[in-house]
């Protein structure tokens, strides 16, 4: 997408392939060669990193991007916000998958219980910048054997074509449009209490510290995991991993 643009973007850096968007806006970061808003995007990643550092398959025909937003300041919901764009954006644009379409916590975007996006947050204090890791599985034609139980693209499961330009346009435009309110303090609980695909399914989280099993009951305002660990005791929960749910 080498003539993408978005007005929330103030620089946007294509490459056919590079090893990870990430890094890659870290170092314009650090050198001080990026200002302002930007976004790198790339047709492939050779180096793509998901949650806990787990290399994140990056082939040619999915969205693989990171933003960097300059200046603001947010709260630790910032990463379950864009799940909420992102899903949105899909729905919007492919109504026929709604239903199936889920949020797992925080911000995992799930298409039939198979992973269909991920998105990282993470926080350059000293620079002043925001950092979201995006990866979507828009047109990836061929999954590997050892993900397919795990991991689905849209094109998969639309059995056509998606225009990625289109896509990521109007996943920023969500962005740009909700994020006032956002900054604000008014996260849209509702909305993804409604696509949540844990709640009312017995789960497992993992703290690091402990682990914990119950009943997840959706987000709170703040974005919390609400987990009933025991009857009438319910437990907010704004860090952790879910490992399993049923």
């Amino acid at each position: 997408m080498k003539d993408f643009q978005h007005p929330l973007f103030d620089e946007i850096y294509s490459f056919d392939k590079i090893e990870s968007t990430n890094s890659k806006a870290k170092k314009l970061i650090k050198t001080g060669e990026a200002r302002g808003n930007f976004l790198v995007i790339s047709h492939i990643q050779s180096g793509g990193i998901g949650r806990n550092r787990n290399l994140w398959f990056s082939p040619d025909g999915g969205i693989w991007m990171t933003a960097a937003l300059y200046g603001l300041t947010v709260s630790s919901s910032f990463s379950i916000f864009t799940g909420i764009c992102i899903h949105k954006a899909i729905t919007e644009l492919f109504p026929e998958i709604k239903s199936k379409l889920k949020i797992k916590w925080p911000n995992d975007i799930y298409l039939n219980n198979k992973k269909l996006c991920g998105i990282l947050s993470s926080n350059l204090q000293a620079e002043k910048y925001h950092l979201l890791g995006i990866g979507l599985n828009s047109n990836v034609c061929e999954i590997p054997l050892e993900l397919n139980d795990i991991a689905i693209s849209l094109r998969k499961e639309l059995n056509h074509n998606i225009d990625n330009k289109v896509l990521v346009t109007k996943i920023f435009d969500n962005f740009a449009s909700y994020l006032p309110d956002f900054i604000e303090g008014e996260l849209d609980v509702k909305y993804y209490n409604e696509h949540s695909l844990l709640k009312g399914r017995i789960i497992e989280l993992d703290t690091d510290f402990d682990k914990f099993t119950g009943i997840a009951k959706g987000i709170n305002k703040s974005g919390a995991l609400l987990i009933e660990l025991k009857p009438g005791m319910i437990q907010p929960f704004y860090a952790g991993t879910v490992v399993s749910w049923n």
